[in-house]
């Protein structure tokens, strides 16, 4: 589906393009090109924006035991003299996120609860309705200098309502080689992260040290909590890839089909293993490359969740400048990668082309990992999809009556979502 564009001239005469939502569909056809194709390990940025680093040779020494101590010390009891959030206020045990039971429990246990502060609150002054509904925090975020809002050019921040990413083997998986971490992959690894979290949600007065840091890293590669399996916290130490689980039942086995990475004509064998491939089953495959044009190994790519907007989240219009007369409008309540700078990111250095105009990766982010997805609902950056089959509808009603599989449009069966569904919770 082409995407509707009108154009205008900007009062110092340069070009304008206002896009509707449509145009998300168009970009992943038109991806082709615009983003880089290289996809080893080794590869640089073309513009020294930071290579990604090579994966190490061989399984990672443990850190000490008493490094470890501190790091979930830290990341347990540690306010850093700020709001009276911790690490695990967000990233709970149990699933390295916030579910909504969890919030509805806490908020009847405690209404006092750390969480239930500033970004926690409706409009960040008061009232729980949002987190109780959606269990989103509400994220300021900086704009980058080639954005600027639309009716408010001086403003330089915007506010968005993200769910919590969960910290379930994304920390040791996601966090060597091309490392990539947060939604919109503003974060080159756990220490910025971190670091970022005490700022921002904390409100930490006490500057954490390059050591607390260092531990909270080393506390979240290696722990068992962070791990959904024995066999996922194994390969994290070194050891092998974790293999697809095959299935019990009829159901599993023929939605395992669907996550696999290599496509059989005529049938619907790859449609989602095209982005969740890789070991944490959040990097696009050879096949994803073809079907789509995204590089292989990226971790990132749309689902037009934001375009979808289900959960109506306030719409911002953004004024995106390439820097050479192209300006480009487009309307998200979430812009996503679109604000994170190519050259601050290790990852986006390496797989989006410095001639690709910043537009391109509005409405993009980070694919999650489908490891242990069962344990943490609700779904997307946003928490709009509050089960596993409400994931499989966005992409069966949504995303795949836009983009072809196979070069034609494909149909998710009532049997086809319900093995899909079966096969996830497997994982």
């Amino acid at each position: 589906m082409l995407r509707h564009r009108t154009t205008h001239l900007a009062p110092d005469g340069r070009r304008v393009r206002r896009t509707t939502a449509a145009r998300r569909a168009a970009f992943l056809v038109s991806v082709v090109g615009v983003l880089a194709v290289g996809a080893l390990a080794g590869c640089s940025s073309s513009d020294g924006g930071g290579g990604a680093t090579p994966p190490p040779t061989g399984p990672p020494a443990p850190p000490p035991e008493t490094i470890l101590a501190l790091g979930q010390r830290l990341f347990d009891r540690e306010t850093f003299g700020g709001n009276g959030r911790t690490c695990v206020t967000c990233h709970m045990t149990e699933t390295g996120t916030l579910t909504l039971d969890a919030v509805a429990a806490r908020l009847a246990a405690a209404p006092g609860d750390p969480l239930f502060l500033h970004d926690g609150l409706d409009g960040g002054a008061v009232g729980t309705s949002r987190i109780v509904q959606h269990a989103t925090i509400r994220v300021e975020l900086q704009l980058p200098p080639y954005v600027t809002l639309e009716n408010d050019p001086t403003r330089r921040t915007i506010i968005v309502n993200r769910g919590v990413p969960s910290t379930m083997n994304a920390p040791a998986l996601d966090g060597v080689g091309l490392a990539a971490f947060m939604h919109d992959l503003r974060n080159n690894d756990l220490q910025e992260q971190a670091l970022d979290a005490v700022h921002g949600h904390a409100k930490g007065t006490v500057e954490p040290t390059r050591e607390q840091l260092d531990a909270i890293a080393a506390f979240e590669k290696t722990d068992d909590r962070f791990f959904s399996s024995a066999a996922l916290r194994a390969h994290g130490r070194g050891g092998p890839q974790v293999e697809l689980p095959a299935g019990s039942t009829e159901s599993e086995r023929r939605g395992r089909l669907f996550f696999l990475d290599v496509a059989v004509a005529g049938t619907k064998q790859g449609m989602c293993g095209q982005c969740h491939s890789g070991p944490n089953l959040n990097e696009i495959s050879a096949l994803g490359n073809r079907e789509v044009g995204f590089p292989v190994g990226a971790k990132f790519a749309t689902a037009l969740v934001s375009e979808t907007n289900a959960n109506l989240d306030p719409v911002l219009t953004f004024r995106v400048d390439n820097g050479s007369g192209d300006v480009r409008l487009v309307s998200l309540p979430d812009p996503g990668i679109l604000l994170t700078e190519r050259g601050r990111s290790r990852h986006l250095s390496l797989f989006v082309s410095a001639t690709a105009h910043p537009v391109l990766l509005a409405g993009l982010f980070k694919t999650p990992s489908l490891w242990g997805i069962g344990r943490t609902p609700p779904y997307f950056h946003d928490n709009s999809a509050k089960s596993l089959r409400a994931v499989v509808d966005h992409y069966a009603d949504r995303l795949f009556k836009q983009i072809t599989f196979g070069g034609a449009f494909v149909t998710l069966t009532e049997q086809d979502r319900q093995d899909i569904v079966a096969f996830l919770t497997l994982l």
